[in-house]
């Protein structure tokens, strides 16, 4: 860069001395140029003072000159407008290339996809029809007249990094279309655009490809060099033709004739991007230049004034300007600047590259921008400032020096001749020294050092250019001089003390200078370079921190230092000093770590390394010259043996390769180093290290050796060896090899006598340890440097002194140390050695038996040794063993299990007792395993199984042919495939360790016989677990692991051999589960199923607690559901065997009679079953069921009639299939046995088959004939085919004569009890079966025939008995069976009057008295009852002649509601079938037999009922019970009042004690833990609790105080309701929002809609119980509100009520006071309401009425007006009363009165209209002359609404009754409160 013309190139001083010279020359010599003003608009002189400001203001203003602005450029106009395509394009087209041009960055984006995907796509799809080639051709033309404003917007797509992949990749779309192709290349070739267009997308079109090519794989480039060419220009004379188009022939762009435009956009991206973005993105269209684009944020010394020409702006505004833009921001605008210098410079590089490369002369402008040393001010890291750098280059980023390192690296390698001229090279020479030697970034470095190493090697010389003070002043004399005079103007406030003072220092630093240029040929003295002392600097800090890139480039760098610099003669120099000192500097400040990852090295290696190199050129620099000698042995014995020696390799060396790489040889990286070193400076002279061998030796054992204990914790004793070894493998020298074996020897002797000194006088250092280490390695390593007597003395150490080395040393050291001596021994070392391990193992009290487990492990561990005999091991294994059991001692373990594994050394008999100890554990273990006793996975004998795997796996034939071993191998067995499958143990990894898996899987090498043996002891095994109650693992696991057990790569058994192997003989199946289907069903059961037998006994439970499993299965119950699981996983066994579906059909009716009624399973389950198993049960049986009859479907007639055929004949063809097979089973056994259990699986087959088949009237006509004939030999198969085949054949003939021929059956039965058991209960059994459904529209039979069968029927109730058979009675069961039949004739009789209904009737009453809901045995009679009453009900709302023949039905109805008190338990669903009938019932039962129901009865069905819907009737009940009684109360009260003032006693009022019972149970409930209580307590303590407030309604006032008194007194409201209503709501501490009441009527509610599943179902009705209690106990939640001490909880409540209650019940109070009733009774006496609107109430209240009740009494046309105001809060805030006027009332009584309206609504829980008829009733008693009473101030009483009637018989006062009760009470006295007479 020339200097500037207005600056001198001398000194400060130079220049002054010239000023004064000039100043007399010209006759002024008292001139003063210190003083001399400094004229307007220059800069001040170096030295020369400032102005003072008011100096400043005083000086003449001169006006300047100030240019006109320069003209805009004409602006390039978008070629849609300028050339007119927008209206020659296509619409949408158009639309899209306007989205190019916008600055919003996802408008632009769009445009380019729609570009790409709508257009470009198109155009470059091939095939298709006409029509989509003829639109294609339409696109390309369209998008061949569109490139214009492609390349219009081209340059600024590329610019954008959000936009430059999509638009390189559209860019490279369009090029591969030829015409589009050819238009763009020739535009660009021919330089057709406008402006600098051209210029600009070549520029950005290469450093946009250059940068996608480097991320995205190389696609941009491509484009690129697809596109262009580079070549050199022709020959003078050379074929030209064709040259007329520059793409034609190649397709390319030549970039040799555009050079220009690319070196022109380079140096603009690198030197001026702003300008370069300006024309890229030109401002809008205005007559006035765009405002420069914002700099990035500014330096120092940059707010001040204008420096230099590029900062000066014009001083006045133009006429006309553009649009002012919104500034930028300053980041944005600095990262943008800095994109564009890294792409410039990347450009750059790229192009002298390609220059180079294909032999193009370099244009002069390239040369130029090489030589601007504008451009090299990027390799600074430090911010350069506008006034260094005009061009302005901002901030340095790392990425823009890594760049310019990049072309630094080309420019060098291949353009040296550009940058050999001085001047160039003078100046490249201190940008990169002056700046490499500051670059502190890593990512800089990778580039920054091969290039910088590239330039001091091509150019040494640059040290000594640099150094130079005369170039250096002439070089950086304008910079230096401008940064001073920047400083001067920043320091006008220092004063002239200051500018004195650098006047001095800088006339000093002119004469030094002057002086050393007169010395410098002449002096000795090297000149000081300021880029050495920053290498210094930088050796020292910069390269610690990246040492892996700088410290491998210091030989480079040192090498090229020049000798006055850096000299190596005579004596050792300070500049050598300062070198070595800034290179251990790091390593003194602790600033290189020294460990690191395995495989790499660490930063301290690196500098090792690198020192060494750096020291050996140096030595060996030094010593090629006789001058260098001493230099170089001082560099050897201070660098090298002082530093490099003890502190590189013995104190920070021996970490290579990690904290976790073994310790050795391979770990000492700085010895091998080192040793390196020494054999280069023994190849240099030996004399060298000739002297250091010594100085190595003795260092190294001072520091392995230390006597203290601080030393000996750093001691490098373990590396000694290493050390020496290494040293010795570095290299061949005889004088290294020497070095080392000397080493060695010294450290052996030193050793053996350390270690003698340990033993004889133990020491604190506590060598011991690795004393017997560092000999094991010396005897391993070097065994030749070891001599015999060494040897001796270690034997006789050990032998003297086993046991205290056993007990100091690891077993690992020990026996190394002993096994090394062994080996290295003659034989009599050799016994020796096994004489002392003998001594070793033996059981000496000395030496700790885990210590000896160690040894022996130890020993075992080894590749090879003979120190072990057979049976030396017995002892140990067999102690090892046993503490391993007891203890599961890892260590033990493992000593065992190396024990069995090496056998040889083990006798038989130790062998076996270690074998029987192990099986004996493993059996115990799975015991627990299955049993469930005790187990738990921890429990699990790890060191038992381990330690027989361990054996097992070598030894499996032994172990299979042994009884005891199997099974303990079958017990690993289940610990693989048993133990992840039991509930709890699911994720248990102990059947996944690596040696019981490896075990099973050798089992798969054994032979057949053997593999044979093995499966089947595990099934046995497993059957043995299906049938065993004890066992707590459920049979379906069972079977599972059964079917997952593999041996090898065999395959699983079938499923049909392992229903052989796992269950017993079907006979004994069925045997076991026909025991329980013989036994009495319950007798609630022929309620659901018909085919149950009638039973009048409930048979007890005589089980015991033994015969069932953990879940209540008996032994017969586990095979049945063993045989479920067996046909889920083969669901066609059933075809080979259907007796497991027989017996899992009895399992499946047992479990559906235990769901129906607990405990009715006949003693196949226990009472306590689980209720989800039996349920999954059931519905694996209903899956097995439907998948077999699947195999037998859609069958024709005939195989129907074969079927029946074969039933009948009671042989079943071989051919028979699986469904024939099964019907003929449950047949025999119907028929053998008579019970129910085959009868119900008989009728499910059937009618499912039937069902699923779609049999029509022939098929069930079959199967109805083969019943018929059945009625008499076997009535229970005929009820159950006839159930079957009722739905198919209902409205057929054939079941129409089939239920006549039942009826007529039916009534030839003798009306004798031996008949009607015999014949007649069958006979009515089928004719009821054939009954059609109550809801079907079929007729049973005829009118006449069913009143015949009626009559006939009820004659055996009348019959009378026999004589001849006294004990014959007729069987109970017949009433029910009876009102089961009158249930399905009675619609068919109800026209017919007679004595039959009478019958009817009484068989109705007689079943409901005589039954009870607790007793079991009434359950069937009393359910026909229900029915049957439940028939007649329903006729008699439709057949008025029945409803007046039912004259019982009061009684019926009374009975029922009998019924329903007894209504507790629900437990069944009998029962529940039962209740529901009686609840269907109670609402027929009659208004008055309702209130005179038992209320604490109804209060113990709220409180026991399980039923919710139970506890609702009841609560409805109790409600009309609690109205009855409170009507009655409250005259007796009354009448009790009145006998109370004549003197008469009367009883307490009080709440009925059970529903307070109730309520109580909420007291011991902590109600904001966690509750547990059921749905259904709970909601009986809700329904208590409304019962309890119903008491409150329609009460006199007199009830409610007392009800109120006796709430308050028991603190049931504040500690029972109102927590548990709290706790239900979410009201707490933290807020009140948990419950959405505002989503709810909280005023309304209907319990009998209750059906709660959980707590949470009951949150509306806690809602609307909370709101009764604010309506009807207001004053008492009141109080509980202001008595709360908790201010979140006291704010929550009055939010919550606030929002959803109180707007309802204002809404209610004003709603109750408009009703015209209310109105009419306090205006018949002259009291006028209205009620008026505001007051500051809620938007909610005033919606639903007014706010404000305003009462007006007028007295004489003179009006007495009060208001009644209810708060928001209300009713929490008491209401407010206010005296709006008062006429003719005293003060007191006035406000008596208004106390007493108060009162009345805020403590006696009165409404308005109470509280403003006590007011009327006061005012109009006033004015009638009625006094009031002198207590109360009140005429009307607040308590007993009476008049002051008790007067005083001295004064003649007269107070309420109630008033003087209290004042009595009060005062305790019975004075007169005026007068205090006695009354």
């Amino acid at each position: 860069m020339p200097p500037s013309k207005q600056k001198s190139s001398a000194s400060a001083g130079t220049r002054k001395k010239h000023a004064k010279k000039a100043a007399k020359a010209h006759g002024d010599d008292s001139a003063d140029l210190d003083n001399l003003p400094i004229p307007s608009g220059q800069k001040p002189q170096r030295g020369q003072k400032k102005l003072s400001k008011a100096q400043k203001k005083a000086l003449p203003k001169i006006k300047q000159y100030i240019p006109p602005p320069k003209p805009p450029a004409p602006p390039i106009p978008d070629p849609l407008d300028g050339q007119g395509l927008a209206r020659t394009l296509p619409a949408e087209l158009v639309v899209v290339l306007r989205r190019l041009g916008k600055k919003d960055d996802v408008t632009r984006r769009k445009g380019l996809e729609e570009l790409r995907e709508g257009w470009t796509n198109e155009v470059l799809k091939s095939g298709g029809s006409e029509d989509g080639e003829l639109e294609r051709e339409l696109k390309e033309t369209a998008l061949l007249s569109a490139i214009p404003v492609w390349l219009h917007n081209f340059a600024s797509l590329l610019q954008s990094p959000f936009h430059r992949s999509t638009a390189l990749q559209l860019h490279s779309d369009l090029l591969s279309i030829p015409s589009l192709r050819t238009a763009i290349l020739d535009s660009l070739s021919l330089s057709l655009l406008p402006g600098s267009q051209n210029r600009d997308i070549l520029g950005s079109w290469l450093v946009a490809a250059l940068e996608e090519g480097r991320r995205a794989g190389g696609a941009g480039i491509k484009s690129w060099d697809s596109s262009t060419s580079l070549r050199a220009a022709a020959p003078a004379g050379a074929d030209v033709e064709g040259e007329s188009s520059p793409a034609s022939d190649s397709g390319k762009i030549d970039l040799t004739q555009h050079l220009g435009d690319l070196v022109e956009y380079l140096t603009l991206s690198i030197l001026d991007p702003s300008t370069l973005h300006d024309n890229i993105h030109p401002a809008p269209v205005s007559s006035a230049p765009a405002a420069p684009s914002p700099a990035p944020s500014a330096k120092k010394g940059q707010s001040k004034g204008s420096k230099g020409k590029s900062a000066s702006t014009p001083t006045h505004a133009p006429r006309q300007t553009a649009p002012v833009q919104p500034s930028e921001d300053e980041e944005l605008v600095e990262e943008r600047l800095s994109r564009y210098r890294v792409g410039g410079l990347v450009g750059l590089t790229w192009l002298v590259q390609q220059i180079s490369s294909s032999g193009v002369v370099p244009p002069a402008e390239l040369v130029n921008l090489v030589r601007n040393p504008g451009l090299w001010l990027a390799l600074s890291p430090e911010p350069v400032e506008a006034a260094d750098s005009p061009i302005g280059l901002s901030t340095a980023h790392p990425p823009i020096r890594r760049a310019a390192y990049s072309l630094l690296a080309a420019v060098v390698e291949q353009h040296s001749e550009q940058l050999a001229e001085e001047e160039t090279l003078h100046m490249l020479s201190d940008a990169v020294l002056g700046s490499c030697w500051l670059e502190k970034e890593a990512v800089v470095w990778e580039t920054a050092g091969l290039a910088v190493a590239k330039f001091i090697r091509k150019w040494p010389e640059c040290w000594t250019i640099t150094s130079n003070p005369a170039l250096r002043r002439e070089s950086t004399h304008s910079v230096d001089d401008e940064k001073n005079e920047s400083e001067n103007e920043e320091g006008d406030q220092d004063g002239e003390a200051s500018d004195d003072d650098g006047e001095e220092q800088e006339n000093m630093e002119a004469t030094e200078n002057n002086a050393a240029e007169k010395k410098a040929p002449q002096s000795s003295v090297s000149p000081v370079s300021a880029h050495y002392a920053n290498f210094l600097e930088f050796t020292s800090t910069i390269c610690p921190t990246i040492p892996q890139l700088t410290y491998p480039l210091l030989l480079v760098f040192v090498s090229t230092l020049p000798p006055y610099l850096l000299p190596l003669t005579s004596a050792s120099t300070t500049q050598v000093q300062n070198l070595f000192s800034h290179l251990w500097a790091p390593v003194d400040s602790r600033l290189l770590s020294t460990h690191s990852l395995p495989g790499q090295t660490s930063a301290f290696q690196t500098f090792f390394q690198a020192f060494l190199d750096v020291t050996g050129f140096l030595v060996g620099k030094a010593w090629s010259t006789e001058q260098g000698h001493e230099t170089a042995v001082w560099i050897v014995r201070e660098q090298l043996g002082e530093r490099a020696w003890k502190e590189g390799v013995l104190q920070l060396g021996g970490k290579a390769g990690g904290r976790r790489a073994q310790p050795g040889v391979s770990r000492e990286f700085e010895a091998t180093a080192f040793g390196k070193t020494l054999l280069r400076l023994a190849s240099t002279d030996e004399k060298l290290i000739a002297e250091q061998s010594d100085v190595l030796q003795q260092s190294l054992l001072n520091s392995s050796f230390a006597n203290d204990s601080a030393n000996a914790e750093t001691s490098t004793l373990p590396r000694a060896i290493p050390i020496f070894t290494a040293l010795k493998q570095s290299s061949d020298s005889p004088v290294i090899v020497k070095i080392a074996d000397e080493g060695v020897a010294a450290v052996t002797q030193r050793a053996v006598d350390r270690l003698e000194q340990e033993l004889s006088k133990p020491s604190e250092s506590n060598t011991f340890a690795g004393l017997v280490m560092v000999l094991t390695e010396v005897l391993r390593q070097h065994p030749d440097r070891v001599s015999e007597d060494i040897r001796q003395r270690l034997a006789s150490i050990l032998r003297e002194n086993g046991s205290d080395v056993a007990n100091a040393l690891s077993s690992d050291a020990l026996v190394s140390m002993l096994d090394a001596l062994h080996s290295t021994s003659a034989s009599t070392g050799q016994e020796a050695c096994q004489t002392i391990l003998n001594t070793l193992l033996g059981t000496q009290q000395s030496v700790d038996p885990y210590k000896r487990f160690a040894i022996v492990q130890s020993l075992l561990n080894l590749p090879s040794s003979d120190l072990l005999q057979t049976g030396s091991l017995d002892d140990i294994a067999t102690e090892s063993t046993g503490i391993a059991l007891s203890t599961g001692s890892t260590d033990a373990i493992a000593v065992a299990v190396s024990s069995l594994r090496s056998a040889q050394y083990l006798s038989q008999d130790a062998l076996n007792e270690v074998l029987a100890l192990v099986c004996t554990a493993i059996h115990d273990s799975t015991e627990k395993l299955l049993t469930g006793h005790d187990f738990a996975e921890t429990s699990l004998p790890r060191a038992a199984f381990s330690i027989f795997a361990s054996y097992a796996t070598t030894h499996l034939s032994e172990v299979v042919a042994s009884d005891l071993w199997l099974q303990s191998l079958i017990s690993v067995h289940h610990v693989i495939f048993l133990l992840p499958r039991v509930p709890g143990h699911i994720a248990s990894s102990f059947g996944k360790e690596e040696s019981i898996v490896a075990l099973w899987e050798k089992t798969g090498q054994l032979n057949d016989n053997e593999k044979r043996k093995i499966l089947s002891k595990v099934h046995e095994s497993l059957r043995e677990g299906i049938q065993r109650v004890e066992v707590e693992v459920d049979p379906d696991i069972l079977i599972d692991v059964a079917l997952a057990t593999t041996i090898g790569s065999d395959n699983a058994p079938s499923v049909a051999a392992l229903c052989e192997a796992l269950l017993p003989p079907t006979s004994d199946l069925l045997d076991a589960i026909a025991y329980h289907a013989s036994q009495p069903s319950h007798p609630s059961l022929p309620i659901l199923d018909p085919l149950v037998p009638y039973t009048t006994e409930v048979s007890p439970d005589v089980s015991l607690e033994s015969e069932f499993d953990i879940i209540g299965r008996t032994k017969a119950a586990r095979w049945a559901e063993a045989t479920v699981s067996l046909l889920r996983a083969d669901r066609a066994l059933v075809n080979s065997q259907p007796v497991l579906l027989q017996v899992a059909l009895a399992a499946f009716q047992l479990a559906q009679d235990t769901l129906a009624v607990p405990g009715s399973s006949r003693g196949l389950y226990a009472t306590t079953a689980s209720i989800v198993h039996l349920t999954d049960l059931v519905r694996e049986v209903e899956g097995a069921m439907s998948y077999a009859l699947s195999y037998v479907d859609e069958v024709p007639v005939a195989w129907h009639n074969a079927t029946v055929q074969a039933l009948k004949s009671g042989t079943v063809p071989a051919e028979s299939d699986l469904l024939q097979k099964l019907l003929a089973a449950l047949k025999e056994d119907i028929v053998s046995q008579g019970g129910d259990i085959s009868a119900r699986s008989f009728r499910d087959v059937l009618s499912r088959h039937l069902r699923q088949s779609g049999a029509g009237e022939a098929e069930g006509e079959v199967w109805l004939n083969y019943a018929m004939s059945l009625i008499d030999k076997a009535p229970q198969l005929a009820l159950a085919i006839i159930l079957a085949v009722k739905p198919i054949l209902l409205d057929t003939k054939p079941f129409s004569l089939a239920q006549s021929r039942l009826a007529n059956a039916l009534t030839s039965v003798k009306p004798t009890a031996a008949a009607v058991t015999k014949q007649g209960l069958p006979y009515l059994r089928l004719l009821i079966a054939s009954a059609p459904p109550a809801d079907a529209a079929s007729v049973f039979l005829p009118q006449q025939r069913a009143l015949f069968v009626l009559r006939h029927v009820n004659g055996w109730l009348t019959a009378e008995e026999d004589d001849d058979d006294e004990e014959a009675e007729m069987p109970e069961e017949v009433e029910c069976r009876i009102a089961e039949l009158e249930t399905a004739v009675a619609p068919i009789v109800q026209d017919l009057s007679g004595a039959h209904w009478d019958g009817i009737f009484d068989l109705v009453e007689n079943g409901l008295d005589a039954s009870m809901l607790d007793d079991p045995t009434t359950s069937c009679v009393l359910y026909q009852s229900l029915i049957l009453l439940q028939q007649i009900r329903d006729l008699c709302q439709s057949n008025k002649a029945l409803h007046a023949a039912w004259t019982a039905k009061d009684a019926h109805m009374k009975l029922v509601l009998d019924l329903f008190l007894q209504c507790r338990n629900a437990d069944s669903t009998p029962i529940v079938m039962i209740q529901n009938l009686i609840l269907d019932l109670l609402g027929d039962v009659p208004e008055k037999v309702m209130e005179n129901a038992s209320l604490a009865q109804l209060s113990d069905l709220i409180k026991l009922s399980t039923s919710s819907a139970v506890q609702s009737a009841a609560y409805r009940i109790l409600i009309r019970v609690i109205r009855h009684q409170t009507l009655a109360l409250v005259l007796e009260v009354e009448a009790s009042v009145a006998e109370a003032e004549e003197g008469h006693k009367h009883g307490t009022i009080e709440l009925p004690s059970n529903l307070i019972g109730i309520a109580e149970q909420g007291l011991n409930v902590d109600w904001h833990g966690e509750i547990e209580i059921a749905p259904v307590s709970k909601l009986g303590c809700l329904l208590a609790w409304l019962a309890i407030l119903e008491h409150f309604e329609d009460a006199s006032l007199t009830l409610r105080w007392a009800y109120l008194d006796q709430l308050n007194s028991s603190k049931l409201l504040t500690e029972g309701l109102l927590p548990m209503l709290f706790a239900m709501l979410g009201i707490s501490e933290m807020g009140a929002w948990n419950f959405p009441a505002s989503q709810y009527a909280v005023d309304e509610f209907y319990p009998e809609l209750l059906d709660p599943e959980e707590i949470a179902d009951l949150t509306p009705l806690a809602s609307y119980l909370f709101y009764r209690s604010l309506v009807t106990i207001p004053s008492a939640v009141r109080s509980y509100y202001e008595s709360l001490k908790s201010r979140q909880l006291s704010m929550s409540m009055l939010a919550f009520v606030a929002r959803h209650y109180s707007p309802v019940i204002i809404a209610h109070e004003f709603a109750a006071l408009r009703q015209p009733a209310a109105l009419a009774q306090l205006t018949e006496e002259g009291l006028n309401v209205r009620i008026a609107s505001g007051g500051g109430q809620t938007v909610a209240a005033a919606g639903a009425g007014s706010s404000e009740a305003i009462a007006s009494y007028v007295v004489d046309e003179q009006p007495m007006e009060i208001g009644i105001r209810l708060p928001a809060e209300f009713p929490l805030k008491a209401v407010d009363v206010r005296d709006l006027r008062r006429v003719g009332v005293p003060e007191n009584k006035w406000r008596g009165w208004l106390m007493s309206v108060q009162q009345t609504i805020t403590s006696r829980n009165g409404l308005i209209l109470e509280a403003l008829t006590v007011f009327k009733k006061n005012v109009s008693l006033h004015f009638e002359g009625v006094v009031e009473c002198a207590i109360c101030y009140s005429i009307i009483s607040l308590t007993d609404r009476t008049l002051p009637t008790k007067p005083c018989r001295t004064c003649k006062n007269r107070f309420h009754a109630s008033c003087l009760f209290k004042w009595f009470n009060s005062s305790h006295s019975s004075s007169c409160p005026l007068c205090r007479a006695l009354f």
